[in-house]
């Protein structure tokens, strides 16, 4: 540590610096890469080079099924769940749309439930050959106008609460239940998901499902996973200039521009580096897709390194087709479950009009795969697709989403387990992604706290002026490229604003929460979002690295064998599940009532934990 603090006294910030910029600078280009063709595709546009949108034909408007999953814990959330519908409802498509409402721990409020219900009943449906409509909007919401095709209501029931992911797999169940009950025709091929606060713009639904159903001009290939072009609803961001300085629309306003640039921009998937991600707030994808990832779930944590290393010398490697296990829902909930499907999207492939999820057969037919994955893309982006959503407005909210966000890939690599190291096309992709990230993260706390210790610090200081100043212009210019795709820069114009505090916001709210949730998650006893129960968490059997949970689990375990003798050694020592003597490494997360139980002692040290298997009506 002394030389460490020696080499940062003596350097002169040209010294330092200059062995780092090459490395940013090739990750700042990296990172950009895609906004030449944003902005020469932006200027063919308004040229009339590229054709507007073509509407879906009567053969290409295939069903879809919208699920919007929801607490329902307050009428404000009722209310809010009715507008998402209602939106859905009204955007327009031109096929047979079926919305289905997953309730998550209906159990809480059976009367807000009850009555959902009865206002689902009460809308026309396609099965009865009469017109959805998308009726009245609650509390003085907008949607867009027009009407479906032909629409039905479905609602679910998770009795207790499991988790976003879970609510949306009972969604899914939902609808397959409808059809074997004839309330549906057929399941719908095309799956959405939609966050309850959101407000779709002008014909979202029917672009996001043109570019699923569309083969690429190049390539002819279908995309497997398609983003929207998530924004912030004008009202969180600007409500005049004598709230602008208030702490709630300072904060609503960074999110707003930052999104301009982090959605809207960086999901056109143009750039060097493919994407990896699509947001929550909507994705549309193949319902086939969707109702394989339990069950693909549970097959990837049954992959060994014994079967990893059995492939690079040549034995095939574990087939999902030949898969018996038992479905795993509980191990695509909680944070990131929107990027957990992307990532199965990045692995997943065409074969004979089905989606592929098989291993590669070798790590020749791996490397083909990665080759190929950088022109064929599975992730498509339309940014007319707009769906409006909320954002927090305080320091604490906000400073703890990001540390959910920030937190979740780690976390996701981590649930993911062996398969990346075959499915180079999904590793190789979101490794480089958070190589970068961490990267220029750390260039930018090198110089931010190098500064100080520095021989000349007025040299170092003025430098990273500088830098901080080229980054102003950046974010500008790259603010001003989206209000240009967006064709309209007198409406965002309020956005520009927060370019003065954009680096510093980011620094908060980026980097410092990057850090904040990898430490927690690696070194102390894992990143709690309350994102979902702790019982969806141990079913998961996914587990944290926590280091710190697993070295007090082993010295109370230590200390119990001295006193008592009953704990056999084992590897479950530093483990995670629960055993006789210990909670599971989740357990007092979201039910600090809960207490471990005392038995014998299982085979391995470890009991399992309680399955969580979604079926209508409940589970």
């Amino acid at each position: 540590m002394d030389t460490l603090l020696w080499s940062i006294g003596t350097a002169d910030g040209l010294g330092v610096l200059g062995r780092l910029w090459r490395p940013f600078l090739i990750g700042m280009l990296l990172y950009y890469s895609g906004y030449l063709a944003v902005w020469l595709a932006t200027l063919a546009r308004s040229a009339g080079i590229l054709r507007a949108f073509r509407p879906l034909a009567p053969d290409e408007a295939a069903d879809a099924l919208v699920v919007i999953p929801s607490l329902l814990g307050s009428r404000d959330e009722l209310d809010a769940l009715q507008a998402a519908a209602a939106t859905a409802l009204g955007n327009g498509y031109p096929g047979k749309l079926v919305v289905c409402l997953a309730i998550d721990g209906c159990s809480e409020r059976p009367d807000l439930v009850d009555e959902l219900e009865r206002w689902a009943a009460g809308h026309p449906t396609g099965s009865s050959s009469r017109q959805g409509d998308a009726g009245p909007v609650p509390r003085g919401r907008s949607s867009a106008p027009g009407h479906c095709h032909a629409a039905t209501v479905l609602v679910a029931r998770i009795e207790r609460r499991a988790g976003k992911g879970v609510a949306v797999a009972e969604g899914l169940l939902r609808a397959e239940h409808a059809v074997a009950q004839r309330e549906l025709a057929r399941m719908p091929p095309v799956f959405f998901n939609m966050d309850a606060d959101g407000v779709l713009g002008p014909q979202a639904i029917e672009r996001m499902v043109a570019k699923l159903v569309r083969p690429s001009w190049l390539w002819r290939q279908r995309p497997i996973i398609v983003a929207s072009n998530v924004m912030i609803r004008r009202e969180h961001y600007w409500s005049g200039w004598a709230r602008l300085f208030t702490m709630r629309y300072q904060l609503a306003l960074q999110v707003a521009r930052e999104y301009m640039t982090s959605i809207s921009l960086a999901r056109s998937n143009t750039g060097l580096l493919p994407g990896t991600a699509v947001s929550g707030a909507l994705y549309c994808t193949w319902t086939e897709l969707h109702a394989q990832q339990a069950r693909h779930a549970a097959f990837m944590r049954q992959l060994r390194a014994v079967d990893l290393i059995g492939w690079w010398f040549g034995s095939r490697p574990p087939r999902f087709a030949e898969f018996a296990g038992d479905p795993n829902v509980a191990a695509t909930a909680g944070p990131g479950d929107d990027t957990w499907l992307a990532w199965l999207a990045l692995a997943a492939r065409w074969r004979d009009g089905h989606l592929d999820l098989e291993l590669p057969r070798s790590p020749a037919h791996a490397l083909a795969r990665l080759v190929r994955s950088f022109f064929v893309r599975p992730i498509a982006y339309d940014p007319a697709a707009r769906v409006y959503t909320a954002t927090p407005t305080t320091v604490r909210a906000l400073f703890k989403q990001r540390v959910r966000w920030n937190s979740s890939r780690p976390w996701l690599l981590h649930r993911f387990h062996w398969m990346p190291y075959y499915a180079w096309d999904l590793g190789f992709w979101v490794g480089l992604d958070a190589a970068l990230t961490l990267m220029i993260h750390g260039v930018i706390l090198i110089g931010v706290l190098g500064w100080p210790f520095a021989d000349r610090p007025a040299t170092w200081l003025a430098i990273m002026a500088f830098g901080y100043a080229t980054n102003f212009v950046i974010r500008g210019a790259a603010t001003l490229l989206a209000m240009m795709q967006d064709h309209d820069i007198v409406g965002h114009c309020h956005k520009l604003l927060a370019l003065p505090l954009a680096g510093v916001f980011h620094a908060v709210f980026n980097i410092a929460t990057t850090i904040v949730g990898m430490f927690q998650d690696f070194f102390l006893f894992g990143v709690n979002t309350g994102f979902a129960p702790e019982e969806t968490l141990a079913a998961s059997r996914t587990g944290r690295p926590a280091i710190g949970y697993r070295l007090c689990r082993c010295a109370r375990l230590a200390l119990r064998a001295l006193r008592h003798g009953d704990v056999p050694a084992g590897w479950f020592w530093l483990g995670w599940n629960a055993t006789p003597w210990t909670r599971n490494g989740y357990a007092g997360w979201t039910n600090p009532a809960r207490r471990c139980r005392r038995g014998g002692v299982r085979p391995h040290g470890e009991e399992p934990p309680r399955p969580i298997t979604p079926g209508f009506p409940g589970s």
